[in-house]
């Protein structure tokens, strides 16, 4: 397909399978968490949100939802990797060109 951004109205009622690479306000870390999984910060329109497997909220739910299943260094890593993919995503949404 040749979709390079998801629309701020995009809904799905089931599985979605993206290739993160190819999608201009998407960034992504890989093997987070304990199960290894790919999280992803997107921009909305409006604001940040992190996808981690079955969750999906703003960058503070995310941090919170860590702090409730993770302790100390695990749960810092994750943390940071939610932070440096919104950190990311701001940088190539907002090009200093």
């Amino acid at each position: 397909t040749s979709i390079t951004a998801l629309p701020d109205n995009l809904t799905v009622g089931g599985s979605l399978d993206l290739r993160p690479e190819k999608i201009t306000n998407v960034s992504y870390r890989e093997n987070c968490g304990y199960s290894s999984r790919t999280i992803f910060a997107m921009w909305t329109g409006k604001e940040f949100r992190i996808a981690a497997g079955c969750f999906f909220g703003s960058i503070e739910q995310f941090e919170q939802a860590v702090d409730d299943k993770y302790d100390g260094n695990a749960a810092e890593a994750y943390k940071k990797a939610g932070r440096d993919c919104v950190a990311e995503l701001t940088e190539k949404l907002n090009p200093k060109d």
